[in-house]
């Protein structure tokens, strides 16, 4: 019985380490991960944040909107909107949007 014992301590004072650094490079992984995950978030964030802004206010200043312009500008803001909007000014710019008048024909 007291062999069992020995063998028991040797293996665990082996076994012992081994996980704990195993345990410490799994959660260094995660939060790298996590950043990683983060930056790529904010990064998608702000592109749609820019073309919302740029095509917005590129069809106010014309006064008009084709059909296509506005499906494109509402996927990009439900994006954003899904991702977190913090933004207020992409809300107003896209209310002016849907209030303008629709492009006919093939313009």
């Amino acid at each position: 019985m007291e062999q069992i014992a020995d063998k028991l301590a040797a293996v665990l004072t082996v076994v012992v380490p081994l996980l704990a650094a195993f345990s410490g490079w799994a959660a260094g992984q995660l939060s790298k991960s996590r950043k990683e995950d983060k930056a790529l978030t904010e990064g998608v964030k702000s592109l749609l944040r820019g073309q919302i802004i740029d095509l917005g206010l590129h069809y106010i200043r014309e006064a008009e909107i084709p059909p296509y312009g506005l499906d494109n500008l509402e996927n990009y803001y439900t994006a954003y909107v899904d991702l977190g909007d913090g933004d207020r000014s992409t809300h107003d710019i896209m209310e002016r949007c849907r209030h303008l008048p629709i492009r006919g024909g093939g313009t």
